[in-house]
């Protein structure tokens, strides 16, 4: 671990001291700064000395012998004072009188040789950097663009994202992946917890975690076999109107899914259909659950409902559904809001129809149920006639 953190601290190290400019670096930037302020916005070293980015060693030192000459102080003091005097005698003459040629102030004289000075300065600074090794650096960033003074040091103007941009980007990233996340360590969470009363169950009951039958007779518990007879007298009304609900909630699903959904969500959880076999036990749990744990090694939950029925439902760490990127808030979000608002005025429309739809379907299957047992009364009937008529006739 120790090894790990001194490599991760020397690889910053060595990663700053990358990153970090140059003295050279550092004199290109404040060169440039000078030069786009004094010459212009868009004027470079290579339009300041008057040649081309692509010149030779040859062309830019002609060049910068004839641009020296323009600079230099004495010439452009001699040439200030020839014209400022021009200037004045223009004025005096346009004016008028006795024309006494008074040269420029000796103040401005000093200010415009300081100027040329500094001009001078920065042409021999930019000549040997377009000279020397430093022009490759130059034509670097001359190409992807020059960082701006900071306060604290030259850096990047980057992209700064607006209110929207960051709303968006937080959303994507806390309610994907980030939500994502949490879900499959929910769902590992709840597994293991799953796992641990299960063996905790098979442990307490038959002593070992497997499931392995322990003690024989032990809280054995054999359900009483229901006679045929009633069964099968139960079931008929029970499967014409498992018939009927399936017929409604297929319409229900082809006209309005999202009203199946709600319903199948709103019924309550069915009790599991694999009962314990053989021999059973019952274990209290760590929260105060009581538990059931058959021969086979199967742990089932035992809850008491609100009508005083005791059901079971089977404990299994497969039924647990992993989670999809389907169940983060980027898909559930949208959803949710479409029927908070546009869903809820559409939906209530369509469960109108959905309702009367069934009532009329309803009231058709009743009536069809009643008009059999009369078709059927009148065809036995007609029989019976036709049978007498049939007997007087062969006895006449």
């Amino acid at each position: 671990m120790k090894l790990f953190t001194l490599r991760l601290a020397l690889f910053a190290v060595l990663l700053v001291v990358a990153v970090a400019w140059t003295k050279e670096d550092y004199e290109i930037f404040r060169l440039n700064d000078e030069v786009t302020a004094t010459e212009g916005h868009n004027v470079t070293f290579y339009d300041f000395l008057g040649t081309r980015p692509s010149a030779n060693q040859e062309e830019i030192n002609k060049a910068y012998r004839k641009r020296s000459r323009l600079l230099h102080p004495d010439k452009v003091e001699r040439a200030f004072v020839a014209n400022a005097s021009k200037d004045k005698s223009k004025a005096q003459k346009q004016k008028g009188g006795t024309n006494v040629n008074k040269g420029p102030s000796r103040r401005e004289i000093e200010k415009v040789v300081k100027e040329a000075t500094e001009r001078s300065s920065r042409l021999n600074t930019v000549a040997n950097i377009l000279r020397g090794p430093s022009r490759e650096r130059y034509d670097h960033f001359l190409k992807n663009g020059f960082p701006k003074w900071k306060g604290t040091g030259y850096y990047y103007s980057r992209y700064r994202p607006g209110l929207g941009s960051v709303l968006v980007g937080l959303f994507l990233a806390f309610g994907g992946a980030a939500h994502y996340a949490a879900l499959v360590l929910s769902w590992k969470r709840q597994r293991e917890f799953v796992d641990r009363y299960i063996r905790h169950a098979r442990r307490a009951a038959w002593g070992d975690e497997i499931g392995v039958r322990g003690i024989p007779g032990i809280d054995s518990t054999a359900p009483a076999p229901t006679p045929e007879g009633d069964g099968e007298a139960a079931a008929m009304p029970m499967n014409r109107r498992q018939k009927r609900m399936m017929d409604r909630e297929n319409k229900k699903e082809k006209k309005d899914p999202r009203a199946t959904s709600r319903n199948n969500a709103a019924a309550p959880a069915a009790p599991s259909t694999t009962e314990p076999t053989g021999e059973r036990k019952r274990v209290i749990a760590e929260n105060g659950k009581v538990l059931i744990v058959d021969s086979v090694g199967n742990v089932y939950l035992e809850e008491e409902s609100e009508e005083g029925e005791r059901q079971e439902f089977l404990l299994d760490i497969d039924e647990i559904q992993r989670p999809t990127f389907r169940d983060t808030m980027i898909f559930r979000f949208p959803g949710w809001f479409y029927g908070k608002t546009v869903g809820r005025v559409l939906g209530s429309r369509n469960a109108e129809e959905v309702v009367d739809d069934d009532a009329s379907e309803e009231e058709m299957s009743e009536a069809a149920a009643w008009a059999v047992p009369e078709t059927t009364s009148a065809s036995t009937s007609n029989g019976r006639s036709s049978r007498r008529r049939g007997k007087r006739s062969q006895r006449s």
